[in-house]
């Protein structure tokens, strides 16, 4: 028997009445038309039998384990405390921000001891933490690829509901996109990268970090004198050694890290670097440093950066430098209720049909992994005309209840894995944009 304690300190319970409104029912028109504009063509993801349709038989506590402190999660807790959880009569245990494996098996622990049916695993998503839910019949979903972690599909957990992740080669390709268009003709502006997690395995981390060092390869022609592999498994600031000289320095670290902003801080203020690239949410810890250097020099960096939709980006975009630029140039965003709403739609669905249901498995059986798109913006304009979009002040998400009905065995009882992927790789800025009206 577990004897871990729960403390209120790592664990915010949300209990949540109401009833669950949409099992056991056919889909309404709503979420049909919903699951066309999405780009599902399948039948089967639009339309329902009331007698097929499995209903939920209690109501599920699910455990978010989380890694980071940020809009993303801040934006992701809102949306599941104040729509998933009354519109689906779901309760959730929200964690602090986990700093290692050892802390994610504290918090699963607490919450098994809490009752909880399943755990969505933003942290450590490993064989381990697999089978320690398995063990305590919990579902497990993780929010990463299978790159670092290919037992969870060599290994029959027959509790895994499935992975979420970003779109890798897509979100990579924004940076490679970005960068062929904005660096100069002879690289002599110096890259600094933020590698963020990407030696620790981050799988979104080291796809953004390839493509950049790939697309600065393929610009200027230059060739590494290590491979890229072995760089970005590095956990050293390096300066990437390059036949043609090119001034290009990898920092590795959580931003959440104390030692990340005074390390990064003073590479910027050697005044060697006018391109500041990050494989992680960075812009709002780095703004202050890239403002000073900027004006202490008489230069402009240009930042790109991931992030999420919220106040701090909008700041980001807003606020103007010494030479009245915004204090980013790129933010590649995730519309986190969308991945939000994979995530729950996964972990539901296993818990309502079991994780080996079609729902959750491929035709060759194994798990899946669910895939979304980055959506790329480079001006407050354009943020201006995504105004509201995610927003937790109003409870306007993108992933509404028909959105996520569409998703859902209860509501969709033939849905499957591949269905619920055309929904998620259907979503770009143009659809999300009429979707929104």
């Amino acid at each position: 028997m577990k004897k871990s304690k729960l403390f209120q300190s790592a664990l915010s319970l949300m209990l949540v009445g109401g009833m669950l409104t949409a099992c056991g029912s056919s889909a309404s028109s709503t979420a049909a038309s919903t699951a066309a504009s999405t780009g599902s063509n399948s039948t089967a993801a639009s339309t329902a039998s009331d007698s097929a349709a499995p209903a939920a038989t209690k109501q599920y506590v699910i455990g978010i384990a989380e890694a980071q402190a940020n809009d993303e999660v801040t934006t992701r807790r809102a949306y599941l405390e104040d729509f998933i959880a009354p519109t689906y009569n779901v309760k959730f245990i929200f964690s602090e921000t986990l700093k290692d494996d050892a802390a994610t098996k504290t918090f699963i622990e607490n919450c098994i001891d809490s009752g909880a049916d399943a755990i969505i695993d933003m942290k450590s998503a490993s064989g381990q933490m697999a089978q320690l839910c398995m063990d305590n019949g919990l579902v497990y979903t993780i929010n990463a690829n299978y790159t670092q972690h290919p037992e969870l599909l060599t290994t029959d957990y027959t509790n895994f509901a499935g992975c979420i992740g970003a779109n890798n080669a897509q979100v990579g390709s924004l940076f490679g996109d970005w960068l062929e268009e904005n660096a100069s003709e002879d690289g002599s502006e110096g890259f600094l990268i933020s590698t963020s997690l990407a030696a620790q395995g981050n799988t979104q981390h080291v796809e953004i970090t390839r493509a950049i060092l790939e697309g600065l390869q393929q610009k200027y022609g230059i060739t590494y004198t290590k491979s890229i592999d072995d760089l970005i498994a590095s956990s050293e600031t390096t300066n990437v050694e390059n036949d043609k000289n090119i001034l290009i320095t990898l920092y590795p670290g959580s931003p959440n890290k104390d030692t990340w902003l005074p390390g990064i801080s003073t590479l910027l203020q050697t005044g060697n670097y006018k391109m500041f690239l990050s494989s992680g949410q960075t812009y709002n810890q780095s703004a202050t440093v890239v403002d000073e250097v900027e004006k202490s020099f008489g230069i402009n960096i240009k930042v790109a950066s991931v992030g999420a939709l919220g106040t701090t980006l909008e700041t980001a975009f807003n606020t103007k430098d010494s030479s009245g630029n915004s204090s980013v140039d790129l933010v590649a965003i995730k519309t986190v209720s969308t991945q939000t709403a994979a995530m729950f739609a996964a972990t539901y669905n296993a818990l309502v049909s079991g994780a080996e249901c079609r729902a959750c498995r491929g035709e060759d059986g194994l798990p899946v992994y669910f895939t979304f798109n980055f959506i790329p913006i480079t001006s407050a304009e354009q943020l201006t005309e995504m105004s509201g979009w995610d927003a937790k002040e109003t409870g306007n998400w993108i992933a509404n209840k028909d959105f996520v009905d569409q998703m859902l065995v209860t509501v969709n009882p033939d849905v499957t894995s591949d269905d619920i992927n055309a929904i998620m790789q259907s979503l770009s800025y143009e659809k999300i944009k009429e979707m929104m009206g």
